[in-house]
C-alpha cells in the first residue's frame, strides 16, 4: 500500500503529481517588520507532515519570522482555550485560529468522508482557499466521496474544532494550507526534537481518496498573481491589511491559469 508523503523531503514530493501554472508572483517587502511578500511558484507548494514546511528553500519546524512566499498565512491552531502541541504552535504572530483579518478570510474547515470505508479527511485554510478546494475536490474526486454540497464550518481552534495538530498529514503552500486524518494521532507534534519520526499514517484507510485530494490541492490550491503579491502587507501583521481588499484578486486561481 502507498502511504503518502509522511517523511519524504518535499523535492521527491514534487515529482509525483502534474501540476498546472502559476506562481506567487514577483517578490515584495512589506508581511510584518519587513518580510519578503511572493516568490512561491505552483513546483513548491507541497510540504510535508512537519508544521512550517512547505516554504520554498527554508527547512525546520515552526513558521516564527518567516516571509509569505505565498501570500497567505501559515494555518494557526490556537484558539481561546488552550493546546498542548509543541511550541511551534503557539506562535501569536498570526493572531488565533479565528483571527478575521487574515489573507483570504478566517480559517475554516471542510470535511471530506470517503464512500468506501469511511475515512474522513479535512483540508484546513482560509476561507477563499477552502471554498475553491472543495468545488476543485468535488470535481475530481466525487466517484470517492460519499457526499457531495460539502460545506466549510468555521474553525476555532485545537481546543474546540477539528483537525487537530497531531491529525495533520500533509502541509502545502507555506503550511497556509493543511490535510489533515480523523484519527490520526502523529506524535511528533508533542515533542521539540526535529528528527522525531512522525506516527506511520494507518493501512486501512481510502488511499484513492487520499491520493485525489492530494493531487487535486496541489495542482489547484489559489495561488495569488504577481501584482497581487507585490503588495505590502502592512506594518503590523495584526493590522487589517491591505491584502483583504484584494480578495477577488486571490481568484485568479491555478486552474484559470
Amino acid at each position: 500500500m502507498f502511504v503518502p508523503f509522511i517523511s519524504e523531503p518535499s523535492v521527491e514530493r514534487r515529482k509525483l503529481w502534474r501540476r498546472k501554472g502559476g506562481g506567487g508572483g514577483g517578490r515584495g517587502g512589506g508581511g510584518g517588520g519587513g518580510r519578503t511578500t511572493g516568490g512561491g511558484t505552483r513546483d513548491n507548494v507541497y510540504g510535508n507532515s512537519a508544521y512550517g514546511s512547505g516554504y520554498p528553500g527554508v527547512a525546520g519546524r515552526g513558521t516564527a519570522g518567516r516571509g509569505f512566499p505565498f501570500v497567505f498565512w501559515p494555518v494557526a491552531f490556537v484558539g481561546a482555550g488552550s493546546y498542548g502541541g509543541a511550541h511551534y504552535y503557539h506562535n501569536s504572530e498570526y493572531g488565533r485560529a479565528d483571527n478575521s483579518t487574515r489573507p483570504g478570510g478566517a480559517q475554516v474547515t471542510a470535511a471530506f468522508t470517503s464512500n468506501s470505508q469511511g475515512t474522513v479527511f479535512r483540508v484546513l485554510a482560509d476561507n477563499t482557499t477552502v471554498v475553491s478546494l472543495i468545488q476543485s475536490i468535488e470535481g475530481n474526486c466525487s466517484s470517492s466521496l460519499q457526499s457531495t454540497g460539502i460545506s466549510p464550518s468555521p474553525y476555532l481552534g485545537a481546543d474546540q474544532s477539528l483537525p487537530l495538530p497531531e491529525q495533520v498529514i500533509q502541509y502545502y503552500r507555506a503550511s497556509s494550507v493543511a490535510l489533515s486524518l480523523d484519527g490520526y494521532n502523529n506524535s511528533a507534534v508533542f515533542t521539540e526534537d526535529e528528527n522525531a519520526a512522525d506516527t506511520p499514517i494507518p493501512t486501512n484507510i481510502d488511499t484513492t481518496l487520499l491520493n485525489c485530494m492530494n493531487s487535486t490541492i496541489g495542482n489547484e490550491v489559489p495561488l495569488v498573481d504577481s501584482g497581487a503579491a507585490s503588495l505590502s502587507l502592512g506594518s503590523g501583521i495584526h493590522s487589517n491589511v491591505g491584502l483583504l481588499g484584494i480578495a477577488g484578486m486571490v481568484w485568479l486561481l491555478s486552474s484559470m491559469v
